[in-house]
């Protein structure tokens, strides 16, 4: 019997998509850090009324102001979202009341499609004999 070695991936690739979030954390913080680096003239931020002062650079205000305004948007979504499962909420219907609305009488069969005389009479896919 023939001994068959079949050879392994290198552990670098294996290991790759084991580790690939860390990998992609590594990433977005790496380029967060040249965001920060690249915007770093000084700026100072004011509160209105008096509620505070914050001086940094403008890559870490500019990523403040964004985490901010997520939480804020997350916030507001969970809000409405809990809103409107609230309003959808309806009482239980009585077993005896009508689900829809009756129809109007002045409709149409519900055969009248395959009734007309519309469309492709003598088409070769078409089984009536016109």
């Amino acid at each position: 019997m023939a001994f068959t070695y079949k050879r392994r991936k290198p552990a670098l690739l294996r290991h790759f998509w084991l580790y690939r979030y860390l990998i992609g954390a590594a990433f977005v913080l790496g380029v967060i850090l040249w965001f920060i680096l690249i915007n770093n003239t000084v700026a100072t931020v004011v509160f209105p009324f008096g509620l505070g002062r914050i001086q940094s650079t403008t890559g870490i205000l500019i990523l403040l102001s964004a985490l901010a305004g997520s939480l804020a948007t997350a916030l507001v979504m969970t809000v409405m979202l809990t809103l409107r499962r609230i309003r959808g909420q309806r009482p239980p219907v009585d077993s005896d009341a009508p689900l829809a609305p009756p129809l109007p009488e002045d409709r149409p069969p519900s055969d009248y499609a395959s009734k007309t005389g519309e469309g492709f009479p003598d088409a070769r896919w078409s089984s009536r004999e016109g």
